[in-house]
C-alpha cells in the first residue's frame, strides 16, 4: 500500500498530507525543535527514514536511516507576506503545497509561520507513503497536550538498528515470500481487466484467488464510467487554491443528525453535496444533468485500536446528489448510500486492488490509476479530531485544518476535520479548474441551516 501511494505522484498532483495547527501567540522554535524530536522522531523510525531503490531499476523499494539525519533540517521558519491575514496564509500553503519532497531525504517537513499580528501557523507536510490521513493526524497531535502547562516526556530511547547483513537477509526473505508470484498475477490480471473489464467477471475462474464476489464487485468498479463533465474536470494545472470554511458548530450538526436520524458524517456530506451544487450553478453547470462521484476513504482498521503508522484505510466511490433541490432530500440519498457502503465488501476489495497496484510496474500502475481516478471528480475524507483544546509549546491551538492529496487528472481534494466542538471544511483544488475557489465554501453556513430548520 505504501509503495502504491508513492507510484500515484504526479507533477500535478503530489501525494502529500498537508496539515496546518493555528496559534494567536507565537510557538517558540527551540521547543517546536525539541518536541519533534522527542514525540516525532525518537518514536518513530519512518521520520527519519528515506526510501532506496535496491538493486537500481529494479523497482524494490526499502526504508532505511538517512545517515545525515538532522530534524532541524525538517522545520523551516519563514514569515508570512503582506498584509499577514488569512488569504495572504491561504495564497502561501498553496504555493507550498506545489512543492515535492527529494527521496533522499525523510519525505516530511514542518514549517513555523509567522503573523504580523504576533500569531503563527505550524504548517505539518508528510507524504502519504509514510502513513494515511487518519494515523498522520494522531501522530502529529501526539506533539501537543491537554494542557498548557504539561510536562514534556523523557526523550524515547532509540531503536538499535540493524546491520547491514541483517536488512539484506530480511528484505531477500520478504520479497522470496511475495514479490514474484504475487507481481506475475497482478499484473496479468490488472492488464487484462483494464483492457477489458468484463474480464473480471471470469476471474474466480481464471485465477482462483478472488471469490465470486469479489470479482463482481471489482467488475464493477472497473465497468463504472467516468464521471460526468464539470467545471471541477479537465486538464490540470500547477498551482493549487487552498481556502476553508468558517467554523461550523460540531453540536448543531450533532442536532441536526439527531432530528434527521443521521450520522454527523451525513449531515457534513450533505452539507458539501449542496455547497458544490451551489457553486456549479454559479458557474452555469447544469446541475441536473446527475450526481458528481467522489472518492471516500474508508479505515479499515479495528474499532479500538490505535492508529500506528502505514496506510490502513481503502477508497470508495460516493455519488453526492447535487442535482436535487431540496436539501432534506440530498441529506436522506447522501445518507442511504453511505448506508449501504457501510455494509458493502467493496472497500476490502479495493484494498486488495490497492496493494496490488504497489507491485505493478510504473507505466501499468500509471495507467490503472489514471482509469479509477477518471470515475471521480473530487477526493472527500472527514478525520475526527480531538474534542477539546490542545496545546503545543505550552501555547493553545486555536484551529486545525488539514487537505487530503489526490491522484490521476482529480483536481479537487475535500477534507473535513472536527476539533474542540467546532468543526472545519478544506479545500484544495487546481487553480485553473477553480480559480474562485472561496466560493467553494461560502455555501456550507447556509446549508446547515436549511438541514436544522433555521432558514
Amino acid at each position: 500500500m505504501d509503495k502504491a501511494w508513492l507510484g500515484m505522484e504526479s507533477p500535478t498532483n503530489l501525494m502529500i498530507i498537508n496539515c496546518v495547527m493555528l496559534f494567536d501567540h507565537m510557538v517558540d522554535l527551540p521547543s517546536l525543535y525539541n518536541i519533534c524530536r522527542r514525540r516525532l522522531v525518537e518514536p518513530h523510525a519512518r521520520f527519519r527514514q528515506r526510501i532506496v531503490e535496491s538493486p537500481a531499476g529494479a523497482g524494490r523499494l526499502f526504508w532505511e536511516e538517512d545517515p545525515l539525519f538532522d530534524v532541524r533540517a525538517h522545520i523551516r521558519r519563514i514569515a508570512l507576506p503582506a498584509p499577514g491575514n488569512t488569504s495572504a496564509l491561504q495564497c502561501l500553503l498553496g504555493e507550498l503545497m506545489t512543492d515535492g519532497f527529494e527521496h533522499s531525504r525523510p519525505l516530511w517537513r514542518i514549517y513555523l509561520i509567522e503573523f504580523e499580528a504576533g500569531g503563527c501557523a505550524i504548517f505539518c507536510r508528510t507524504h502519504h507513503a509514510i502513513a494515511d490521513g487518519i494515523a498522520l493526524v494522531r501522530v502529529l497531535l501526539s506533539l501537543t497536550d491537554e494542557r498548557a502547562d504539561a510536562a514534556q516526556p523523557a526523550p524515547a530511547p532509540q531503536p538499535e538498528h540493524a546491520g547491514p547483513l541483517s536488512q539484506t537477509w530480511r528484505r531477500f526473505t520478504d520479497l522470496t515470500q511475495t514479490a514474484a508470484a504475487l507481481t506475475q498475477q497482478a499484473t496479468h490480471l490488472l492488464q487484462r481487466s483494464i483492457e477489458n473489464p468484463a474480464y473480471a467477471r471470469q476471474l474466480v475462474e481464471t485465477t482462483g484467488v478472488l471469490t465470486a464476489a469479489s470479482a463482481a464487485i471489482l467488475a464493477k468498479l472497473l465497468l463504472i464510467p467516468p464521471d460526468r463533465p464539470s467545471p471541477l474536470k479537465g486538464k490540470l494545472g500547477a498551482l493549487k487554491r487552498v481556502v476553508w470554511s468558517a467554523p461550523l458548530s460540531l453540536e448543531q450538526i450533532k442536532a441536526t443528525g439527531y432530528r434527521h436520524g443521521a450520522t454527523v458524517n451525513d449531515i457534513v456530506v450533505a452539507m458539501v453535496a449542496g455547497a458544490l451544487r451551489r457553486y456549479l450553478q454559479q458557474r452555469g453547470d447544469p446541475v441536473d444533468a446527475g450526481v458528481l462521484r467522489v472518492m471516500a476513504p474508508v479505515n479499515l482498521r479495528p474499532q479500538g485500536q490505535e492508529p500506528g503508522l502505514g496506510n490502513q484505510f481503502s477508497l470508495v466511490y460516493l455519488a453526492l446528489p447535487v442535482s436535487l433541490v431540496d436539501p432534506i432530500e440530498r441529506l436522506l440519498a447522501v445518507k442511504e448510500r453511505m448506508t449501504v457502503l457501510k455494509h458493502s465488501p467493496e472497500p476490502l476489495i479495493t484494498y486488495q486492488v490497492l496493494n496490488v497496484l504497489g507491485m505493478l510496474p510504473g507505466e501499468l500502475a500509471r495507467r490503472f490509476v489514471e482509469l479509477f481516478a477518471s470515475k471521480a471528480t473530487a477526493v472527500l475524507t472527514n478525520v475526527p479530531g480531538p474534542r477539546q483544546p490542545r496545546y503545543l509549546a505550552g501555547q493553545p491551538i486555536r484551529r486545525l485544518l488539514y487537505w487530503v492529496p489526490q491522484s490521476g487528472q482529480i483536481g479537487m481534494g475535500v477534507s473535513i476535520i472536527s476539533y474542540a466542538g467546532e468543526v472545519t471544511v478544506g479545500v484544495m483544488v487546481d487553480e485553473k479548474l477553480a480559480p474562485d475557489a472561496e466560493l467553494l465554501v461560502e455555501g456550507l453556513e447556509e446549508e446547515l441551516a436549511a438541514l436544522s430548520g433555521d432558514s
